[in-house]
């Protein structure tokens, strides 16, 4: 009797859109409560992540690991690595419902031989001998699509032109040269021909049947064989050939090695050690003993082939990789040699005859088109669906990574199609998609040509700051541009007044509830949208662009006062289904339909410390990154005659969003991160908890998502990201005049400076851990002994 030897594990938040197996395999691997004595018992052979489901990859289990966290007592990491293609072709995306039916627990054990026979039982991921065909409706929508956008159709033998005149939802009207004189004679009561769309899907399975037609092969729709065949060889997939001076029609045909298998990442990955270590991409084999590492960087190198870096030999083409690595612009390079590959070029044209379709559809009908003409290797069988949708993914990802689509797949380059297949629904704004460094180069030489100067490590703060979370103070003297670095950071990225992503909202002094910003039911018992509301039913519209609103002067009314709800709903994000939702902000019951916060809005408010202002609660400053700007350089007039304007880029929502809600997310990706800096913060808390000011669990968790975004894109070094989280997150929250806060900032000072604190003495900061918090508390302890009282705020 078999045993259970496969354990299926359901993951949910940690899924992504288009993760490649390697990602899913650290998603699904990581602090499970799972027997112990199963994983010794040796039974274990595989297991499978599970979402939605179904199985999205299957890893052949190697070995385990206790996870040694406190907070994961019984837990266990996994060791594994993708499973035997045997395996995997026939159970991934196999529906396993029924098996994890009425079970809580996100693990499952089952026999392998039980999940192979209900996928050749089962209809969706059975094989046949039968021709893959395309999803009609879908097919439907594409004749349309491209009927509108190619007006003019002329046949493949004569050159003679149909013109579709008209489109219904029956289908197309077309006039030819001979039905319009026989119009104009009265020979006919109309100039065109209605041809269904009943008719060209019936043609088209003709078509299907023998994969490369004549005008002969079209029996049942013989009577317009020559306009659909010409119709046809429009589409991005099939072309004509010529055989014994007889036109045909065939789908274009590619193998699986032309289709990238590693993510972009990787694979540029891959290219870096060929430029920086003399890597031989023929001696992979030899170079990597582990077979999972090897088994990386093969699929790496094949999507440099791809990329036509290396030719069917795996030999560099040097002078490709010289274009490169001389590019000022390699994303834009590299968008370019996608869209230079057939394969690709097919899906981006197709992608523009899609655009507006939702995401479900585009993959499952890219994936059927994969499977119509896509073979494997060796140039026998077609595709299998599983690799299809593996590999169209795959593509997807690289067509968004290089900013050729948007975050649903939406075309943004029409300039890289050809005219025929550009569609009038297209999205007219070219958006960036740089990497987070390259807009914060941006965003800083945008800004200096404006004639503002700040550091590049203040543009990366103010960056990390709103991606940590979309609420952020900014203090400071006036005149010191608080306002304007906010305008001119939004205007950097597309967002302006004028297309609505950028507001700026006045406060008022007699501000004092939330209705002031989000509106209120008047005496009609109608509502009166607020400034705030307006933004937000727009941000909510346009869920792919980053919207930033500037509440000015935030602190002339209590801030606890008419902001306190939206804190609250802001504080109430949490991940559902791959997104980021939050509790309602305004009832239907008021507003008509229930309003939430969406997550591509930013708040700033700007703020000035005198005797006409408020101060802030810990509730707000728990809540916001508080950032000073005090440092004027009125010598800087560079910009007048070296430095250029520079123009905006439309940099979209993804490059701003929060990947991490939880501590957890955080966690389960850098466990170190967050290790380091607990241990720091707890050092700081016993001293703050000599006044109440130690900071809690929200505190330490946006600390460490600050981190971890820092890590990721390598802006700061974990010292200098450390020392901004300690100056705006922890020092606002420290006021008063008695020796407890003279001793508190001693201990500070010693702890970030690495030595004591002395009044008369030079401060020196040359060996500070911490030299920008530092330099705070020593501001701090001056003012304490020249006022008797001291606080974060200059005023």
């Amino acid at each position: 009797m078999a045993t259970e030897d496969t354990i299926l594990i359901k993951i949910g938040v940690s899924y992504k859109e288009g993760m490649t197996p390697e990602e899913l395999y650290h998603a699904t691997s990581v602090s499970w409560v799972i027997g112990e004595n199963r994983l010794r018992s040796g039974e274990i052979k595989y297991y499978c992540a599970v979402f939605n489901n179904e199985i999205k990859e299957v890893y052949k289990f190697t070995g385990y690991e206790k996870d040694l966290h406190p907070d994961n007592i019984g837990r266990f990491i996994l060791f594994g690595e993708i499973a035997e293609e045997s395996i995997r072709s026939q159970i991934l995306n196999l529906n396993v419902r029924d098996i994890h039916r009425g079970s809580g627990n996100p693990i499952k054990y089952v026999k392998m031989e039980n999940l192979l026979t209900l996928a050749n039982n089962d209809p969706e991921t059975a094989t046949n001998d039968e021709s893959p065909t395309l999803n009609h409706n879908m097919l439907k929508l594409l004749f349309k699509r491209l009927a509108n956008e190619k007006t003019e159709i002329r046949t493949l033998s004569t050159n003679k032109p149909n013109w579709i005149t008209k489109i219904d939802e029956s289908g197309l009207f077309v006039e030819t040269e001979t039905s319009r004189v026989k119009f104009s004679r009265g020979e006919r009561n109309k100039p065109y021909a209605l041809i269904t769309f009943d008719f060209l899907l019936a043609a088209w399975e003709e078509f299907l049947k023998v994969r490369k037609a004549a005008s002969s092969d079209f029996i049942e729709t013989k009577g317009r064989s020559r306009f659909v065949m010409a119709f046809f060889n429009e589409l991005p997939f099939v072309e004509k050939v010529v055989i014994d001076n007889i036109p045909y029609i065939s789908f274009k045909e590619f193998t699986t090695d032309q289709l990238p298998e590693a993510n972009l990442e990787q694979t540029l990955e891959l290219l870096n050690e060929i430029i920086n270590q003399d890597l031989d991409p023929k001696l992979i084999s030899q170079k990597y003993n582990d077979d999972s590492i090897k088994r990386l960087k093969l699929r790496a190198r094949q999507g440099l082939k791809v990329l036509g870096f290396l030719n069917e030999e795996y030999r560099i083409q040097k002078s490709i990789l010289d274009q490169y690595i001389n590019s000022d612009d390699k994303i834009e390079f590299l968008s370019k040699r996608i869209l230079e590959h057939s394969y690709f070029s097919v899906i981006y044209q197709c992608l523009s005859l899609l655009n507006g379709v939702e995401k479900a559809d585009k993959i499952s009908f890219l994936t059927e088109i994969g499977m119509l003409i896509v073979r494997n290797s060796m140039g026998t069988n077609l595709m299998v669906q599983s690799v299809a949708q593996y590999r169209t993914r795959n593509m997807l990802n690289w067509l968004k990574e290089t900013g050729l689509v948007d975050e649903e797949w939406n075309v943004l380059r029409n300039d890289s199609i050809n005219p025929k297949y550009t569609t009038s629904s297209n999205v007219s704004l070219v958006r960036e998609n740089l990497p987070i460094y390259g807009i914060i180069e941006h965003i800083n030489r945008y800004i200096a040509g404006k004639g503002f100067y700040y550091e590049k490590d203040e543009i990366i703060n103010l960056f990390l700051s709103l991606k940590t979370k979309p609420f952020v103070i900014i203090s400071g003297i006036s005149g010191t541009g608080k306002t304007k670095i906010v305008q001119w950071f939004a205007e950097s990225v597309g967002a302006t007044e004028k297309n609505g992503q950028f507001s700026l909202i006045p406060i008022r002094p007699d501000w004092n509830d939330g209705s002031d910003l989000l509106g209120y039911v008047d005496i009609k018992g109608e509502f009166k949208e607020g400034p705030l509301t307006k933004v937000i039913r727009n941000a909510h519209l346009n869920p792919d662009l980053p919207y930033f609103v500037l509440l000015d002067e935030m602190n002339l009314a209590r801030v606890e006062y008419y902001f306190s709800d939206i804190l609250s709903v802001m504080e109430s994000r949490k991940w559902e289904n791959g997104g980021v939702v939050s509790s309602t902000l305004l009832s239907s019951d008021v507003y008509g339909e229930d309003l939430t916060l969406p997550n591509n809005l930013y708040i700033i408010g700007t703020v000035n410390m005198d005797e006409t202002t408020h101060p802030f609660s810990k509730k707000v400053l728990d809540r916001a990154n508080t950032i000073e700007f005090n440092r004027v350089n009125l010598g800087n007039l560079a910009f007048l005659t070296e430095l250029e304007e520079v123009e905006p880029k439309v940099i979209g929502q993804d490059r701003f969003a929060s990947k991490y809600l939880h501590l957890k997310d955080v966690y389960k990706e850098d466990k170190e991160i967050v290790a380091t800096a607990t241990d720091e913060l707890v050092r700081i808390n016993e001293s703050l908890q000599l006044i109440n000011a130690h900071v809690g669990y929200r505190v330490r968790d946006e600390i460490c998502f600050y981190l971890a975004y820092n890590e990721e894109s390598s802006l700061m070094t974990f010292e200098n990201a450390l020392d901004h989280c300690i100056l705006q997150k922890i020092l606002p929250r420290i006021a008063g005049s008695d020796t407890r806060v003279e001793q508190l900032l001693r201990g500070l000072y010693s702890l970030f400076a690495n030595q004591e604190y002395e009044e008369e003495s030079q401060i020196e900061m040359q060996n500070a851990k911490y030299p920008r918090s530092a330099a705070k508390v020593a501001e701090m302890l001056g003012r304490l002994r020249n006022d008797g009282f001291t606080s974060f705020w200059i005023s």
